[in-house]
């Protein structure tokens, strides 16, 4: 199975790679609606463990509470999904894994009419040295909701690896 299917990804998941690798510097992943695919993609890099330190996925308000310490009633609120939460879960991953950068990513990929979710998007967070560098609003291409969560990770790829080649 080819996880990336463009090539804008495949530039972008190596310019990431190769700009950890080069200046030695760990990143984690704190994830919630791409269910683990940002951390799936930094693993196929080659040398991977010496750059990537791992990831959590934290769908449920109470593993947003335990693993990244946001408010239960804050999260809840929102659904989960904030740019406040985002960014939350970006620094917080990078204390957990005492890393230099981290991803993060929460959003919805399928509606949820009872709780009133129609409109899909998610929140794309990227910090480095405890700084927000960029915090995204993305709106999803694709029909199904396997096509839509691998939308939101390859678009978080390809802002981070913008976004680190600006520092």
């Amino acid at each position: 199975m080819e996880i990336f299917k463009d090539e804008p990804t495949k530039n972008s998941l190596g310019k990431l790679c190769d700009y950890f690798l080069e200046h030695h510097h760990k990143i984690a992943v704190a994830e919630s609606v791409t269910s683990g695919l940002v951390q799936l993609m930094l693993s196929t890099c080659p040398n991977a463990g010496l750059f990537f330190s791992g990831g959590i996925t934290a769908y449920s308000c109470m593993q947003k509470l335990k693993q990244f310490g946001i408010s239960y009633e804050k999260c809840t609120a929102s659904c989960g999904v904030s740019q406040k939460i985002s960014e939350n879960m970006a620094i917080q991953i990078c204390n957990k894994f005492s890393c230099d950068a981290g991803l993060s990513i929460t959003g919805f990929a399928s509606p949820i009419p009872e709780k009133g979710i129609k409109e899909l998007y998610a929140f794309a967070s990227f910090c480095f040295n405890g700084k927000i560098i960029f915090t995204e609003r993305l709106i999803p291409k694709g029909e199904n909701q396997l096509d839509i969560q691998l939308d939101y990770a390859s678009s978080v790829i390809c802002l981070s690896a913008n976004a680190i080649l600006q520092l």
